[in-house]
């Protein structure tokens, strides 16, 4: 079919993940497909018009499953996107408990089996989500080095270690936090800064910087570029949901110029060509050590393991060239499409959104009494209902 292929990425918010599909979306421009964005919350009949393929970005509050109902009902096409196992979270942060709740579980289920496409980005996350339908795609990951162009990495005569994610991260950073220390009292030119989240135990110190979590992922991006790291970390604890997960760090290492150590699983040990383009190693305390002191005592090791990775990076996920798999398959979408299509029924759509904003009140009082009692959850409404100033 020829003319422009319309997508409307759905959110619930901006964070990192809808920052980078924005850039893969606004690379597909050139290949005949348009997108645009709009706030799950703020989400309108008008919004879809018969020629726009609404696609659902991680979406799992429970107004999502109105949306989903009322496409269905309609016979109009949707696409949803996941790049997290969200049945598969480990622990009892707020976030476990968040989607661990039946009906955030019944209204992902619900938006996720009855799209005409679910797009992942790993294979072992394609392998989970084919249980809930088989119309699942693996898209490949990307990197847009336009982000980085003309950024200057910062001169230092330190060794900087580097590690930044979201506060969520926290557990898997006890694969190296016991080697902290260690290494600092080893090596007096080390320096290890975190972004986002410190590892447990760790203080802040002449030797160990913490840098504020930023929700932007260009400002990360050129931050990180900034900071001339020397060693960059990707540890995952060995667990379902962590192999679900997407290449992120590799690719940003690459692009950065940064020497990689990761664990030894995937997504890492699908693409990482160990002592090639990074270290693989496994969850042991003296696999973490051995690997930081072999780069920190060879500079040359640390030059050709970054030099490998940015060329493999460059050649692979450049994103004006995995731009040409995105638009290929949003085209393929398009075509498939029913064309025998219904109105959406604003009618149906009103009651049934007014009862999930109720349920969505019911869930989020629940994880915040299981986060902070009483006290946080009255504290939280007051914040709410309390007038600007």
């Amino acid at each position: 079919m020829s003319g422009m292929v319309n997508i409307l990425m759905v959110i619930e918010a901006e964070i990192a993940t809808t920052h980078l599909l924005e850039q893969i979306m606004k690379a597909c421009g050139v290949h005949g497909v348009g997108h645009r964005v709009q706030l799950l919350g703020k989400l309108q009949i008008g919004d879809i018009t018969p020629d726009t393929i609404p696609m659902f970005v991680r979406c799992a509050d429970p107004l999502v499953l109105p949306w989903a109902q009322l496409l269905v009902d309609a016979n109009r096409s949707y696409a949803y996107y996941i790049d997290d196992n969200f049945w598969r979270i480990v622990g009892h942060t707020p976030l476990a408990t968040y989607y661990r709740h039946p009906i955030i579980r019944k209204s992902l289920e619900f938006a996720i089996s009855h799209a005409d496409a679910v797009i992942v980005n790993s294979s072992e996350l394609c392998r989970f989500v084919s249980s809930f339908n088989a119309r699942t795609a693996v898209l490949p990951t990307f990197f847009d080095f336009s982000l980085i162009d003309g950024v200057q990495p910062s001169s230092t005569d330190e060794i900087r270690i580097g590690f930044a994610g979201s506060p969520s991260r926290i557990d898997d950073l006890d694969l190296i936090s016991p080697v902290i220390e260690l290494i600092l009292e080893k090596y007096p030119k080390t320096i290890f800064e975190f972004a986002g989240v410190l590892p447990k135990g760790v203080s802040i110190g002449p030797r160990v910087r913490f840098f504020p979590h930023t929700g932007d992922y260009n400002a990360y991006i050129k931050f990180q570029a900034t900071r001339n790291w020397a060693i960059g970390l990707a540890p995952l604890m060995d667990h379902e949901a962590n192999r679900s997960k997407t290449d992120n760090k590799y690719r940003e290492y690459g692009a950065c110029h940064v020497a990689g150590i990761y664990s030894n699983i995937p997504p890492y040990s699908d693409v990482v060509e160990n002592s090639v383009c990074g270290l693989l190693v496994d969850g042991a305390q003296s696999s973490w050590f051995d690997a930081l002191a072999a780069l920190i005592e060879r500079p040359d090791k640390r030059t050709i393991l970054a030099n490998n990775a940015f060329e493999h990076v460059r050649a692979r996920y450049d994103v004006s060239h995995v731009s040409h798999d995105w638009a290929r398959f949003f085209k393929r979408l398009d075509e498939r499409r029913s064309r025998d299509i219904r109105p959406l029924k604003q009618s149906s759509l009103d009651l049934k959104k007014f009862y999930r904003r109720l349920e969505r009140l019911k869930i989020h009082l629940a994880v915040v009494y299981q986060e902070g009692g009483c006290r946080l959850v009255i504290q939280r409404i007051v914040r709410k209902i309390r007038p600007s100033r």
